[in-house]
């Protein structure tokens, strides 16, 4: 069985377009990895192990052909399962749609597909995303490759335990509350949710529309460039997509050299309590960037925690998208399925406007920010990895929500914002083995730097 699985998305591809492997030996492998792997992690719902083989003996005919070849012909890779994908089953993590199968693939899968890459599985995820971890009734939970007794996080918990655990070189997550940036750094891995809509989100671009995006898990940032080379760029099916102004593709820019950027790094807010480890991780990637040559300061923000806001607004985003399954069949529903919905049934149009109008105060705080700032490191999840099904009550010292508001403190600030923001995993040897995660925002639309950035930490001195 060829090794390729923990290699690079880029370094994958050359070996496949060199003819140094197959794109059925990818997909075999991959698939090798599933059967191996997935009883004790569960991170994929759905194995697509024979419309998988197909598309790799149909990459490999289009190599035989010659001419131009796409940037990820016969990369395996995985799609979370709240993501439509034509004709392969759809479950959004609920026992609703356990036979459910489109007819049609997300604009992301869409792409994804016409870049040449293969799909070999759906990642599982919480019903309907609503958790911080990746827990439903289809299933056992997904665990973390780091530690199988403790959570992968959520809500793209299964994509990031299938790129940590070296099953594909690329998975996708959706985001509307730090579902991307929470896995990521709970596994080790590299996450970024990209500007707002900077991906168009079709079918179903009104589920939470004002907060939800989908972006790339991989291993490096060089490899979440690359998948957004080929998934950025306006569609108007999406009412929301965005276009961004970028003269070159985000790998091209990657090793160019950086201006001295204004960096400022937070690690803690008089509300929001965060772990030593976590804290440290911050501190190491400051010093770094110092030593880098970028002008380093500690700062802080006149802003209110996230937490209360963005799950006011989602609340009612959810009951108004899906309020009908209560009356439906609600025992049917995730316990805490049943709890959003439930809360979302009585906001009031005062709460949601009160909501509005706090947002709008934190978005113009970033706004200002940015007028002398590039980028903002912040705690990825106020602390590790915590075991299956037990978030803390108390973090640091201090009594928390024991949720997702709790654990992961400041990820929302980008999706109340809609600007990009990465997580790259950070190790050392007092943490048990188990990572953490260094959250970098950027000002909205400028993505690119956000990925050169990291991308000049990956390779160094210190990471």
């Amino acid at each position: 069985m060829v090794d390729v699985n923990l290699r690079s998305l880029k370094d994958l591809r050359d070996l496949i377009v060199s003819r140094d492997i197959t794109p059925l030996e990818a997909v075999e492998a991959s698939l090798h990895q599933i059967e191996v792997q997935n009883p004790r992690l569960h991170a994929f719902l759905t194995v697509c192990e024979a419309e998988a083989m197909q598309a790799a003996r149909q990459a490999e005919r289009l190599l035989d052909k010659g001419g131009p070849l796409p940037p990820l012909l016969g990369v395996p890779i995985a799609i979370k399962d709240a993501e439509a994908t034509k004709g392969t089953r759809t479950t959004f993590g609920s026992k609703f749609y356990g036979n459910h199968v489109p007819d049609r693939d997300t604009i992301h899968v869409e792409r994804l597909r016409a870049a040449g890459a293969i799909i070999v599985g759906k990642t599982n995820t919480p019903e309907f995303t609503l958790l911080g971890e990746t827990t439903n009734l289809l299933g056992p939970d997904c665990s973390n490759p780091c530690d199988p007794s403790r959570t992968s996080g959520g809500s793209s918990g299964g994509s990031a335990a299938a790129i940590a655990a070296g099953i594909v070189p690329l998975a996708t997550g959706t985001d509307t509350a730090g579902s991307i940036t929470i896995p990521s750094a709970f596994c080790g891995t590299f996450g970024i949710k990209p500007s707002h809509r900077a991906i168009p989100v079709w079918p179903n671009w009104d589920d939470w529309p004002s907060l939800y995006d989908v972006g790339p898990i991989t291993n490096s940032a060089r490899d979440a460039a690359l998948a957004l080379d080929v998934t950025v760029g306006f569609d108007s099916r999406d009412p929301y997509a965005c276009r961004l102004q970028r003269s070159t593709a985000f790998t091209d820019g990657l090793d160019r050299p950086l201006p001295r950027l204004r960096i400022g790094w937070l690690v803690a807010h008089p509300d929001l309590p965060v772990e030593p480890a976590c804290r440290a991780a911050v501190h190491k990637i400051a010093a770094l960037l110092s030593r880098l040559g970028h002008h380093v300061d500690e700062v802080s923000l006149p802003i209110e925690p996230p937490g209360e806001i963005i799950d006011t607004i989602g609340c009612a985003y959810e009951y108004a998208k899906r309020g009908f399954l209560l009356d439906e069949d609600g025992a049917e529903l995730h316990r805490e399925t049943r709890h959003v919905l439930e809360r979302g049934r009585h906001i009031t149009a005062t709460q949601l406007l009160n909501a509005g109008y706090r947002r709008q105060r934190i978005k113009s705080a970033f706004e200002t920010y940015f007028e002398s700032f590039d980028i903002l490191l912040a705690p990825a999840t106020a602390c590790r990895a915590f075991p299956l099904r037990t978030p803390p009550a108390v973090i640091d010292g201090c009594s928390v929500p024991e949720d997702w508001t709790g654990f992961s403190p400041f990820n929302m600030y980008a999706n109340l914002t809609g600007g990009p923001v990465a997580t790259l995993p950070v190790w050392s040897p007092e943490d048990g083995g188990l990572p953490v995660g260094v959250l970098f925002f950027g000002a909205f639309g400028r993505d690119d730097v956000v990925l050169q950035l990291c991308h000049s930490v990956e390779g160094g001195p210190g990471y």
